[in-house]
């Protein structure tokens, strides 16, 4: 059977989280493994009215085909939103998804060929990292500081591509509470990685599933808004602003650039599913969301505090060991000593009934041994701190006996 796969088919591994999250449905263990939100956070009695409205009375509508491009309702909802928001959109400069991560597929489906050179962050959401590689594009890394993406090295890495005669597409980006390491693009960057794109003749995913969920300063625009040469591609997803189930997302990008994108999402699943659409719009249509953002808001500051309070009193004293802290999202990353392997540490995690996820998953270059990253949404936060406190006992347990 193997050698009838295709080379992409081939080249592709499972999740390494999705198979983690197996093991961790095992009873007594505290996950901080899976990007989960919390499903007592769902609208399930506000869904429950809209269902009821959208299979008796518009039926018409969300039990049949419907656009490629999205039910424009549905799309409109968004786009009322989002300029609420400050990012002004028009019905043509958006589509609908099954979630972002058709979208980011989408994107790469359009615009990569083999061997085309990807550009993204280390370390960077493990979805992405498997798209680019099912397209078979080379993926290359670029290391992060406190305030996101180091654009000197973009640079130098993107001037070693002209140089070898290579073709340079895309810029992949998580700009906000970054999925994993929870760093934020600061507004400064933003604006140069849209010169640096426009120099170089690239397109940027801007992949913002978080950027609503900020605990604490003033909101840093995005790179869309900021973008004048149609060169930014935003990706948002309802995953974690309603619930995932619903897998419903929106693509925007310029007029010409949804075109292309339209004519092969028909062959991909002809048109995102209308019920989720028409029940999200009857949502939006009936509810403030801006006041359930800011409900979700103080539901999930209260659990990064927990955890970022945990981590101070039950982490060992070591000046290899540190944490970032982030301003919103769901994530907090872990960096320990370099001897220490975060696969083995997991072992050892388990056997104590706590699970995280080895953050070599998240690098394209085979590094980050010795990361991993916790997920703070989807637990109590007196189940964090218990948590955190048998992970910091492990991570004892480790250093004491130079675990490699």
């Amino acid at each position: 059977m193997r050698e009838l796969l295709s080379q992409r088919a081939r080249g592709v591994k499972r999740s390494e989280i999705r198979e983690l999250l197996k093991l961790t449905e095992q009873p007594g263990i505290i996950s901080f493994a899976g990007g989960l939100p919390d499903p007592e956070t769902f609208p399930t009695q506000e869904f429950a009215q809209a269902a009821q409205q959208v299979i008796q009375q518009d039926y018409h509508k969300s039990l049949q085909y419907g656009a490629t491009e999205g039910d424009k309702r549905f799309r409109q909802a968004v786009i009322d939103w989002l300029t609420q928001e400050g990012l002004p959109l028009r019905l043509d400069e958006i589509i609908a998804t099954s979630a972002a991560q058709q979208g980011l597929d989408l994107i790469c489906k359009v615009f990569l060929d083999p061997g085309d050179l990807v550009y993204c962050d280390l370390p960077t959401y493990l979805g992405a990292i498997q798209a680019f590689t099912a397209y078979q594009a080379e993926k290359i890394g670029i290391p992060m500081e406190e305030d996101g993406m180091n654009l000197e090295v973009l640079k130098s890495k993107l001037e070693e591509a002209r140089r070898a005669d290579k073709r340079p597409k895309l810029v992949y980006i998580v700009p906000n509470f970054q999925n994993p390491s929870g760093i934020t693009l600061s507004e400064a960057k933003r604006k140069e990685l849209v010169e640096i794109a426009q120099q170089y003749n690239l397109l940027i995913m801007e992949d913002d599933p978080y950027g609503w969920l900020r605990y604490e300063d003033r909101p840093i625009p995005s790179l869309k808004s900021l973008d004048k040469y149609g060169r930014v591609i935003l990706l948002v997803s309802f995953s974690k602003l309603l619930c995932p189930g619903l897998r419903l997302g929106i693509l925007a990008a310029s007029p010409d650039v949804l075109s292309e994108i339209v004519k092969l999402k028909q062959p991909t699943d002809l048109c995102t599913p209308s019920f989720t659409q028409s029940l999200a719009y009857h949502y939006l249509r009936a509810h403030d969301f801006h006041e359930r953002i800011e409900h979700l808001k103080r539901i999930y500051k209260e659990k990064r505090d927990a955890m970022l309070e945990a981590l101070e009193e039950y982490m060992p004293r070591h000046p290899e060991i540190h944490w970032t802290r982030p301003q919103g999202g769901f994530f907090v990353w872990m960096t320990l000593p370099e001897y220490i392997d975060s696969t083995e540490l997991l072992r050892r995690a388990l056997s104590a009934q706590v699970a995280f996820v080895t953050g070599s998953a998240f690098f394209v270059d085979g590094s980050g041994k010795n990361t991993l990253r916790l997920s703070f949404a989807e637990q109590k936060p007196e189940v964090i701190r218990e948590g955190m406190c048998r992970l910091g006992q492990t991570i004892e347990e480790a250093i004491a006996t130079r675990v490699t």
